[in-house]
């Protein structure tokens, strides 16, 4: 295999430990991405050297020791984090997810068995290159996600890795090895116990990955138990999703029925307000006919943020709608500027006070009815226009 080119702070990290009589690996998602041909967005290392061993060796860099407990520290080296861990077995598993006990070792090995998947289990040095205990390059080839060892064990140590084993196969576009698919769907009732928080990261990282529909038509036992409002899903779900855009608030909003559901599982699986808000308003525009004319955009735009529009019909070609005018009509209302809310409208409240209608809910009414009508184009979004109009309408 060619060298793995290692990123400035990984290459030096690695040199400095090894200078100090500590052996020193990248290890994980960041040789996994590597041997793809991906750049790493990050660097993990993993080594001999104890957490109080690695503070100080690199005394002169800033170190964040929060995980040294657990036998993390971070460098940062010319402002890139790099994450190094002591080699670690872990002891047994009280709650399906968290050692009970960390014990640190002074083998790459011990490291490497305790990790959840074949792809994730290799270490790379620079001049010793790969370390693959547990043939993940193959599988990387095959497009396989196994199991270092026994799925079942893996899974009962940590629920969460059923999430992410079906994760990485629609991220990367793999499938799971018979045993690992099988240990999967037998121990899915252990992902009721995870937080809630962490379910969302995994479930939003296979959503806008290569194959969530297969994945989605494959397992569905797993995302039953912490996402039963999206079942059963039709085919017709599917190829929309198939073909929808690497959008989170538009993928989800193609998995609800209802606006009442989609509040529901996002509340539950912890969304932030903004992604909630955007999802349910694509459900709920998905049950509005679309008007392509530039008078029919504008009125939509009078209540929904550009951005949501461009959703909308994004959702909507992928259904298999035409969208070409409404996109070209879209175009010409945001390039020309054209009002369509009350900011942007020419005249204010002190405009028509000054008019002499009464201050207070009536002019707030008769700016709403400006508003149509420029919308509409039965008038320009002129002052003199606007003013003009209620004069000869008060006469």
């Amino acid at each position: 295999m060619k060298p793995i080119p290692l990123s400035p702070g990984a290459d030096f990290a690695i040199r400095r430990l090894e200078s100090l009589g500590y052996e020193c690996y990248a290890v994980g998602g960041c040789v996994r991405d590597s041997l793809l041909g991906k750049s790493p967005n990050d660097w993990d290392l993993t080594t001999s050297a104890t957490p109080s061993e690695m503070i100080s060796a690199f005394s002169d860099f800033r170190v964040i020791e929060t995980g040294a407990k657990h036998g993390t520290i971070t460098v940062l080296y010319q402002k890139e984090p790099l994450e190094i861990t002591t080699f670690r077995k872990d002891g047994a598993y009280a709650d399906h997810r968290h050692p009970t006990v960390v014990t640190f070792s002074k083998t790459v090995e011990d490291d490497l068995s305790r990790r959840d998947f074949t792809v994730n289990a290799m270490a790379y040095h620079p001049e010793k290159g790969l370390i693959d205990l547990f043939d993940g390059q193959k599988d990387l080839k095959n497009g396989v996600i196994r199991c270092v060892g026994n799925a079942d064990i893996r899974f009962h140590e940590d629920g969460l890795r059923i999430l992410r084993a079906v994760r990485f196969a629609s991220a990367l576009g793999f499938e799971l090895e018979e045993n690992t698919a099988h240990a999967a769907r037998n121990c899915a009732f252990l992902l009721d116990g995870i937080a809630k928080e962490r379910i969302r990261i995994e479930w939003s990282k296979l959503l806008l990955g290569k194959k969530p529909t297969v994945i989605l038509q494959n397992y569905p036992e797993i995302f039953l138990v912490f996402l039963p409002e999206i079942f059963p899903i039709t085919q017709r779900t599917l190829d929309f999703l198939e073909h929808a855009p690497l959008d989170l608030p538009l993928r989800l909003s193609l998995l609800f029925d209802s606006e009442e559901n989609a509040k529901s599982a996002l509340l539950r699986l912890r969304y932030d307000n903004d992604t909630q808000e955007k999802t349910v308003s694509l459900i709920k525009l998905q049950k509005t006919p679309l008007d392509s004319t530039e008078v029919g955009l504008r009125r939509l735009l009078r209540n929904t943020p550009a951005e949501t529009v461009d959703r909308y019909l994004a959702v909507l070609e992928c259904k298999g709608i035409d969208t070409h005018t409404a996109k070209a009509a879209l175009q010409t209302i945001v390039s020309r500027g054209d009002c369509v809310s009350l900011s942007t409208l020419a005249v204010s409240g002190n405009d028509l006070i000054a008019l002499g209608i009464p201050a207070g809910k009536r002019v707030g009414a008769v700016l709403e009815a400006l508003l149509d009508r420029v919308i509409d184009g039965s008038l320009p979004n002129e002052k003199n226009a606007l003013l003009t109009a209620l004069k000869t309408e008060k006469t």
